[in-house]
């Protein structure tokens, strides 16, 4: 028999993303980003993860299944409920929701953008 270590107090459990990123698995979706948006930290290829049961709140990034394609867009509430569009800042309308799960315009809410960090740098300038 010998004495426990001292350095037992201090071990720590193993890293899981799973744990750390996926709050509602069942409702939880991985995309990549087909296109950059410097404002909002999401560089082309960056791994979006999206929580589909999440409520609306103002300044969310969404995924919105607009004319078939999925897009990111910012939700603003005020003065009433709108979306951003990130490539030029113009307000647009939030589209209907037909009912069908299929083409409902609000798709999720991106909780977390994964960047791999090798292929960019965010920088206030992203011209230079």
């Amino acid at each position: 028999m010998g004495f426990p270590s001292p350095a037992a107090d201090y071990v720590e459990e193993r890293i899981s993303l799973d744990a750390k990123f996926i709050r509602h698995p069942n409702a939880t979706y991985f995309m990549r980003a087909g296109n950059t948006h410097y404002r909002e930290g999401i560089i082309k290829g960056a791994l979006l993860v999206i929580d589909c049961s999440l409520t609306v709140c103002d300044g969310s990034l969404l995924i919105c299944c607009m004319d078939g394609e999925f897009r990111v867009k910012r939700y603003r509430s005020h003065p009433r409920p709108h979306l951003v569009n990130l490539e030029n800042g113009k307000r647009e309308e939030i589209p209907e929701d037909t009912g069908a799960d299929t083409s409902r315009p609000i798709f999720g809410v991106i909780t977390y953008i994964i960047n791999d960090a090798r292929s960019g740098e965010f920088d206030d300038c992203p011209v230079m």
